[in-house]
């Protein structure tokens, strides 16, 4: 469990560094090609349009089921008074929400983007081949895979999906609002399971779900990380042939 936690961890601040980089340059490459701000805007939203669908979609399927009222989904790109950028937005009602459904609906996005990412680099890139590659040091192995994900039909039609959906499903800082709150419940829920000397229950019953759903996670983020290194080589590419930055 300790091992699935820690490449969660590791690898999400790779996807975090990667994914700055890549929304900062996507923006720049959009401006030199235009010429305007708000051309390049509407070039970078629409580029990450399919992985903003999926998350605010994500928001308010969620939000449904868990019985919230929701309000207008936006897709269109927007700046916070912050100075945030903004690339979609689903309302729904917070007063009296409580901390565990809020916390559900803001992750949401992350879950569906895990999954989106996991079923097409599992069943689609073959990726599964790549990681065993990988963990085994077998540069050939690699190569081999690469070679057969190429062939695959359509195959820049689903990397580019799952590029806009990786660089998308990262809950914002208001989706993220409600879970300080939320891991003090877990927190205070755990230490009252331990009061009551149910340690072994809690090991037992919550190891095997939690290095289960941490690996996953650190999967579909490796999954992020190959595919942003390809893009930021590419947008490099493109920002030398632009002139520069």
């Amino acid at each position: 469990m300790l091992a699935s936690f820690a490449w969660a961890l590791g690898t999400l601040i790779l996807v975090q560094l990667s994914a700055r980089w890549i929304h900062r340059h996507l923006q720049w490459v959009g401006y030199r090609l235009s010429g305007s701000r708000s051309v390049a805007l509407i070039i970078y939203s629409t580029i990450l349009l399919p992985g903003v669908l999926l998350h605010e979609l994500s928001h308010w399927l969620s939000a449904a089921l868990l019985g919230v009222r929701t309000g207008r989904i936006s897709l269109f790109p927007s700046v916070r008074p912050d100075g945030r950028l903004q690339l979609g937005a689903v309302e729904y009602y917070r007063a009296g929400l409580d901390p565990i459904r809020e916390s559900i609906i803001g992750a949401a996005p992350l879950v569906a983007g895990c999954a989106a990412l996991l079923l097409i680099a599992g069943h689609l890139l073959g990726f599964p081949a790549a990681q065993d590659a990988i963990a085994a040091q077998d540069l050939g192995a690699v190569l081999g895979w690469m070679q057969v994900s190429l062939g695959t039909p359509d195959f820049w039609l689903w990397f580019y999906l799952a590029f806009a959906i990786a660089n998308a499903m990262m809950p914002s800082a208001a989706d993220r609002r409600a879970w300080p709150a939320f891991l003090v419940v877990v927190g205070a829920a755990t230490g009252l399971l331990l009061a009551l000397g149910l340690s072994d229950w809690i090991v037992l019953g919550l190891e095997g779900p939690l290095a289960l759903g941490a690996g996953y996670l650190a999967s579909a983020f490796t999954v992020t990380i190959i595919i942003n290194l390809v893009m930021m080589g590419l947008l490099k590419l493109l920002e030398t042939l632009l002139g520069g930055r």
